[in-house]
């Protein structure tokens, strides 16, 4: 198998354990009561695991990625509207790409 056989294998493979873990979390998720405490570990926990992405991109990356989060976050702190902040961020880094940088 060649290089394309196993990102399309990996793609597939990443998509069948999102997949799973949605299904079991579902399920899992039913045998508790939402409690409001429960539903605010629930927000924190994806923030969390968003942030941590961006961190680990900033880290191992370069002036791009780090001007795009700079960018998204004054984006946020203005807006304080996630998804303009986000899509601002990933403007900025098509923006940079596409200058050269």
């Amino acid at each position: 198998m060649d290089d394309n056989g196993y990102a399309y294998l990996l793609i597939f493979l990443i998509g069948a354990v999102v997949y799973c873990t949605k299904i079991v979390g579902a399920e899992l998720m039913s045998l508790f009561e939402m409690t409001a405490r429960l539903e605010a570990v629930l927000r924190a926990m994806a923030t969390s695991v968003l942030l941590a992405i961006v961190v680990a991109a900033v880290a191992g990356g370069a002036l791009r990625e780090g001007v795009s989060v700079a960018i998204a976050a004054i984006a946020m702190l203005v807006s304080r509207n996630a998804l303009f902040a986000m899509s601002s961020g990933v403007l900025a880094a098509a923006l940079f790409a596409a200058l050269g940088g």
